[in-house]
Order: C-alpha cells, then sequence, then structure tokens
C-alpha cells in the first residue's frame, strides 16, 4: 500500500510581510525613477520649445546709439528725463514713441519723441520728432540737435530759447515742420535755410538785432506756411518766393522791419 507523507515547512508570518514589502517597496521605488524620468523628459521638451520660440522671436528694435546719446545730452542739460510712456527700460524709440498713435493726443507728455522704426528690416529706430515746446528751458538750441539728423519735425516755441541757432542745425536737411516762435532767438534766420529744401512749416518769432534776407525761401519750394512775427530785425530783398504751381504758401510778417521787393 502506498502512502505518503506531507511535510509542512512553517514561514513565520512577519517574514512573508517583510518580504512583500520589500517587494512594494522595489516597485514603488522603480515607479519613482519612472515617473521621475517622464518628467524630466517633458520639461527638456518645454524648456526647448521656449528657447526655440525666443530664438525665433524678433528682437525688439534699437534706437540709434548717436540719436540716443544726442537725445539723453540735450535733455539731461536741463535735467529733464524721457517719459516712462515712451522711454520703457532704457530704450527711448519704445512704448508710444514707436507705435502710431498721435502725439496731439498726450499733451501733458512733454518732453516727446515720436520714431520710425522700420529701418534696418525693422531692427533700428531714428526719432523723427521732438517735442520741446512750452517747457521752462534757456540758452542756446543745443548743438546736439544737429545728430538727430532723421528729424522731420521739431517743436521748441515758447521754451526760453536765446542766443543764434547754431551751425549744426544745417545737418537737419531731412527736417520738414520746425516751430520756433515766442523765444528770444537772436542775429539773423540762418543762410543754410535754404539748403534744407524739405521745410514746409517755418514758424520763428522775437529774433532781435541783425539784418535777414528771405531770399533763402526761393530754394524751399516745398513751403507752405511761414510764420514770423514781431521781429526786431530788417529783412531784405525777397526774390521769387514760390516757383511751383499749386503750392500755398502764407506769409505772416507782422511787426517786421522791411526792405526790398516782396512780390512773388
Amino acid at each position: 500500500m502506498f502512502s505518503c507523507t506531507l511535510y509542512y515547512t512553517y514561514i513565520p508570518f512577519s517574514v512573508v510581510f517583510s518580504v512583500e514589502r520589500e517587494r512594494e517597496t522595489r516597485e514603488m521605488h522603480s515607479c519613482s525613477i519612472r515617473c521621475a524620468i517622464r518628467h524630466l523628459a517633458w520639461l527638456v521638451f518645454v524648456c526647448s520649445w521656449r528657447v526655440a520660440a525666443a530664438r525665433d522671436q524678433p528682437a525688439a528694435p534699437k534706437t540709434d546709439p548717436v540719436e540716443a546719446a544726442a537725445l539723453n545730452t540735450i535733455l539731461g542739460r536741463w535735467g529733464k528725463k524721457a517719459s516712462s510712456e515712451w522711454n520703457i527700460s532704457g530704450e527711448p524709440c519704445s512704448g508710444l514713441a514707436s507705435d502710431n498713435s498721435d502725439w496731439d493726443y498726450y499733451p501733458n507728455i512733454n518732453p516727446f519723441i515720436k520714431c520710425d522704426c522700420t529701418f534696418g528690416n525693422n531692427t533700428l529706430c531714428h526719432i523723427t520728432k521732438l517735442m520741446l515746446a512750452s517747457n521752462p528751458l534757456s540758452g542756446q538750441l543745443p548743438k546736439e540737435l544737429g545728430n538727430l539728423t532723421n528729424l522731420l519735425s521739431l517743436y521748441v516755441a515758447s521754451s526760453g530759447f536765446s542766443g543764434r541757432f547754431p551751425s549744426t542745425f544745417s545737418k537737419l536737411r531731412n527736417l520738414k515742420i520746425l516751430r520756433a516762435s515766442d523765444n528770444g532767438f537772436v542775429g539773423k534766420i540762418p543762410d543754410y535755410f535754404g539748403s534744407m529744401t524739405n521745410l514746409k512749416d517755418i514758424r520763428l518769432g522775437d529774433m532781435v538785432s541783425g539784418t535777414s534776407s528771405l531770399a533763402f525761401m526761393s530754394n524751399l519750394t516745398s513751403l507752405t506756411t511761414l510764420y514770423v512775427m514781431l521781429f526786431a530785425t530788417k529783412f531784405t530783398v525777397l526774390t521769387k518766393f514760390v516757383t511751383n504751381d499749386g503750392i500755398r504758401c502764407y506769409r505772416i510778417l507782422r511787426n517786421c522791419k522791411i526792405s526790398g521787393d516782396l512780390r512773388a
């Protein structure tokens, strides 16, 4: 007769529990490693994407360094500072200075500039308008204005300026609008105004001492407005004021000492 004997091995419960716990610990550790790797891979992907996006995004245009230095010198002469509305993080041609808004909408921002940032494939800004009017300034017009060679409009009326126009002013060949009345300039209107042939609007006033010829206006074929008032100086000889057909020119000459021929 066949007989079978069964043998039982007693394994303490504490041992079984310890083995099971060690197995679970290993699995949890393995899962933590896998999760950490996946998380790290995700972070690498996100960071790489952001770096690539930042690299592909065009850099903000910068103000011409010569013009920026000239502007800072001009404003610093009277302790003036750029407004935070148009100077962001030290860049003059930013904020309201570089957008398409009209500065007439912001009468309380003064000084003010406007810029054209389309140069150098939209990487370079030139200052095209400068507003200094109605500020309590003094002395001569700053010679550094001559470094703003891309100026189209310059407003310096009613600002307490005196003395003569600086010779560097002749470099403003792109200037179209000059508002400089109600100051205390002396001497004659500079002859180099005749070479600033883009001028369309000239407003001067209160220049004293000296004799000025208005002959320079014969070269200003784009001129539409001339405002000259309260000059304590003599004007001589105006020849052929306007040559282009269709150009309207307003001549406002008040309280001036004039001699010579004023016929067009």
